[in-house]
Parts: structure tokens; sequence; C-alpha cells
């Protein structure tokens, strides 16, 4: 895991240091692991890390945590709501603080040979968590406050965009959202602290794609994901862009990330050329 600490006091609203805070004494408590992820990790990493503001905010909280058994989580849970702070929702991922909506997804030893989880109590509803485990082990510690100290983690931008397509393909057509934030990640890479980089570490990569510091910065973004991804993860990836950029393609993923704008077609010849990028990117690292 990287000791990469961003401070970020004085920048994160109350109500969510304060749900964090909860969180992380109950966590730490039952010594379980856990890290933002989501909309809301997406928020504090672009525009509080880097500066870069991002379509829309939300309150919600998404957390991942790695637990052995639904037994643990539920204990997690059940400890949650023994504070007094939280409440239930008809959800049992699901819990509520104040206004606040926090989403608990359990990963690790939980989950089966194929990384996925049965929600109880019925086990019919079935969830991917494919590159949850390598998004944790390259998560960020953040300081969200000082006084009180709160530190959490944070997967890196690589670890988000791998839990993003995982997310809409496994919820294909409902995760509309996942497409389009995938989309901001790819597009603001280049600023995510990898514009130097592109010109001290990876000039070749800058020359093939002729300086165009776009194209290299998403294809940048697509190693990084294929370095940090272990080989099953690597290869779910890998098929899910070999089939969203290929001649026989239905352009899904292309068609998610536009959906909400009116001028299709210029934007069609856009953005597909940019997924493309993120599959070079993943194709340039060898399997191992």
């Amino acid at each position: 895991m990287s000791n990469i600490l961003f401070d970020l006091s004085g920048k994160i609203d109350q109500q969510t240091i304060a749900v964090l805070s909860v969180v992380k004494k109950v966590a730490d408590s039952l010594t379980i692991p856990f890290f933002v992820v989501g909309a809301s990790a997406r928020d504090i990493i672009l525009n509080h890390c880097y500066g870069l503001k991002t379509p829309r905010m939300t309150k919600d909280i998404d957390l991942g945590v790695e637990v052995a058994s639904w037994q643990q989580f539920n204990q997690l849970r059940e400890s949650l709501l023994s504070t007094g702070k939280v409440s239930p929702t008809s959800k049992l991922h699901s819990l509520e603080f104040d206004s606040v909506l926090i989403d608990i997804v359990p990963f690790g030893a939980i989950t089966d040979e194929r990384r996925r989880i049965s929600w109880p109590p019925e086990h019919e509803i079935i969830m991917s968590l494919v590159g949850f485990k390598e998004a944790y082990e390259y998560s960020l510690t953040v300081r969200l406050s000082s006084n009180p100290e709160l530190d959490i983690q944070l997967p890196t931008l690589p670890g988000l965009a791998l839990m993003k397509l995982i997310s809409w393909k496994d919820g294909y057509p409902e995760r509309q959202r996942d497409a389009e934030d995938l989309l901001v990640i790819m597009q603001k890479y280049e600023r995510a602290g990898n514009f130097d980089r592109l010109y001290e570490k990876e000039r070749s990569l800058l020359e093939e794609e002729s300086f165009d510091t776009r194209y290299a910065s998403i294809r940048l973004l697509g190693r990084d994901m294929a370095i940090m991804a272990e080989p099953f993860t690597l290869d779910t990836i890998r098929t899910i862009l070999d089939a969203e950029t290929g001649q026989l393609s239905q352009y899904r993923l292309v068609t998610d990330m536009i959906k909400s704008r009116f001028d299709f077609d210029p934007e069609f010849d856009e953005i597909l050329p940019l997924i493309e990028k993120l599959r070079q990117g993943l194709v340039d690292v060898p399997k191992t």
C-alpha cells in the first residue's frame, strides 16, 4: 500500500468528517480495513487532491470493507448501528447518518473465485468486486482532518477507473454514471499529477502520440491500470474494452458516456478514440 499522504485539512465538509470518523473508529476497533470508493472518492481525489472540478458532487459515501465472511460484515454493520449515530435503511448494505447515505460493499475473502458476492438473505443479487483488492492495495492515505486527526484510504485514479469500468459492465444498463465517471477520470488524468510525468519519465510514450498529451495521458492511465491489476482482473477489463472498441461492437460504453448530451455524432467521434487509447495502454503492458 502506498504511503503517499495528501493533507486536506480544512477542505472537507464537517458532515463527511463526522461520518467517516464514526466509521473509522468502529472499523478500527474490529480490525476491518476499509477505503472510500465510488463517487465520493472521485470528488475527494479530483476536487481536493488535484483541484479539478467534477461535473456533479455527491453527499453520499461509498465504502469498500475487507471482510472474510458475512458474519464479519454483519458485525461491522451492527457495531455502526450501536453507536446511535447511524440508522438502518431497507437495504442490508446501506445505512444513514443524518441525511448522508452510506453504502458499504464487502470485498476480500468473502468473494468467490471470480471475485463475486451474492447478497443475503436470498443470495439472488450477484455483484462483481473485480478490481477492489488491487484498488485497496494501491490506495493512498489522505488526511481529511488534523483536529480531530482523521486519516482514511482512497483509491488512486487508476484503481478507481478499474472499479468504475467493472461496475459499469456488471450493472449495465443501470450504471450509466460509472461510464460518465470513467470518462471524467480519462479526461482529467493528464492534470492529476501526470503532465510533468509524461515529459520527464514517459517521454517515449508522449513521442509515440505526437506530443498529444491528452491521448498520451489516457494511454498512460491504461498502463497504470494494467500494472496494478492481477491477471484475472486484467483479462476482465481487456475483454470489456475489446468488446467496446471492436468493429462488431455496439459501442455501449461510448453511448453511456454521452447519453445525456444532444450532439451525438461529433461526441461519438471524439470519445471512441479515447476509449481506444485506454485499451491500447492496457495492451502495452505484457501479461504476467
